[in-house]
């Protein structure tokens, strides 16, 4: 491989990356446990403390109690990604800027996190096999009563 084609194929293992991670975040404000479940290796492990370290299968029963589950909205912006590619692994640091309202009692939670995550090249394309939550930030609330929120339903939810 010359080193324009190298250089061209980093490019493009980034791209997917970057894909890929949003894929994971919009599936996660959809609440569509099986496009979650698609973004990971089969043997993934995932850790978000403080809730705990998961397999993919402990992912999609948690987010489905905690998210799918209730009327909380999520929104998740991912940026910033620092994605270092090694042939067919790589590993990123993202900034995570998160926000999730429950309606049932008008409670907030703003976070700031980073991702740190490992990424596979597989047969079907790159999969996260490992990711982990750092905390930067939390803030809780509950809304004002004169401050109004409305969040609209996805199409077809």
């Amino acid at each position: 491989m010359s080193d324009l084609e190298a250089r061209i194929a980093r490019l493009e293992a980034e791209s997917e990356i970057r894909k890929l991670k949003a894929r994971y975040l919009n599936a996660c404000d959809a609440k569509d446990v099986d496009q979650i479940r698609g973004c990971f290796t089969p043997d993934a492990v995932i850790d978000f403390p403080p809730l705990g370290e998961f397999d993919v299968d402990g992912l999609i029963g948690i987010f489905t109690q905690m998210a799918v589950n209730t009327p909380i909205t999520d929104v998740h912006h991912g940026h910033n990604g620092e994605i270092d590619i090694d042939g067919d692994t790589a590993s990123a640091r993202w900034n995570l800027g998160y926000v999730n309202y429950d309606p049932r009692e008008g409670s907030f939670r703003l976070l700031a996190n980073f991702y740190a995550d490992k990424y596979v090249k597989t047969a079907d394309g790159w999969r996260i096999s490992y990711s982990r939550a750092i905390q930067r930030a939390v803030v809780t609330g509950k809304l004002a009563e004169d401050v109004k929120a409305e969040w609209v339903p996805l199409p077809g939810a």
